[in-house]
């Protein structure tokens, strides 16, 4: 599978000829989960899944996140939301098997459907968006918060992003900084050297709620940090 970096890849990752790879359907777990939040979807089911996300960020806005909170990213963005019982173990078994092949799908089955009846939903789209925002919450702000200990944010998250790469699928066949990549293919989009959060209608809407959090870890490490905090960090992201 090939890899595209650098200017391609913020060009890829904007181009409506390239999609993420579809997932299968799935009536509960981990494979619910991705066939109903818009991080794995496509087209209008993208839009409207990623205007349910956007309302539970706006549930609780970054200013409203506690300066120098203590405990993990996801601890801290759950009692912002109003959810009063202990999640972030369960999210954590649900990233580690978020992206498809990658961790214990039993775990993460286990986890998700406890979650779904923690939250008090049911198996529906947003009760899949609220799971979605925590889960990209944990490790990626977790593994940003750790590396911005020891570098500034900007530069961590310009030169080693806490999530590497993403994948996308060429819909028709096209030619990226000069290699071709045929229809269907999917390929690899690193996303150092600015799209951290990534770019074009896909771009992360949680940059700012996961900088908020860096800058509240932070500071609760050393109150006199300033040089290098997210509120420098340039803007970039994933999906």
């Amino acid at each position: 599978m090939q890899q595209i970096t650098g200017r391609e890849a913020a060009a890829v990752l904007r181009d409506p000829r390239f999609v993420v790879p579809p997932v299968p359907p799935g009536a509960t777990g981990i494979a619910w989960l991705r066939a109903s939040v818009g991080r794995f979807s496509t087209g209008v089911a993208h839009d409207r899944r990623r205007a349910l996300a956007v309302a539970v960020l706006a549930a609780a806005p970054p200013a409203t996140l506690p300066a120098g909170g203590d405990g993990h990213p996801v601890t801290v963005l759950a009692r912002a939301l109003g959810i009063t019982e202990p999640v972030t173990d369960l999210v954590r078994a649900v990233a580690q098997a978020y992206q498809p092949g990658t961790g214990d799908e039993s775990r993460a089955d286990a986890a998700v459907d406890r979650l779904v009846t923690i939250l008090g939903g049911g198996y529906d789209e947003p009760t899949a968006a609220l799971i979605g925002v925590l889960t990209q919450a944990c490790d990626a702000t977790a593994t940003l918060i750790e590396r911005a200990r020891h570098r500034p944010v900007d530069e961590v998250l310009h030169d080693d992003p806490p999530v590497r790469v993403t994948r996308r699928q060429a819909l028709v066949a096209t030619t990226v900084g000069g290699v071709p990549v045929q229809a269907g293919e999917v390929v690899l989009v690193g996303l150092a050297g600015g799209p951290a959060f990534g770019a074009g209608p896909r771009r992360c809407p949680g940059r700012e709620h996961a900088l908020t959090l860096v800058a509240g870890a932070l500071a609760r490490d050393s109150p006199t940090v300033h040089e290098g905090t997210p509120d420098t960090a340039p803007g970039t992201g994933t999906d």
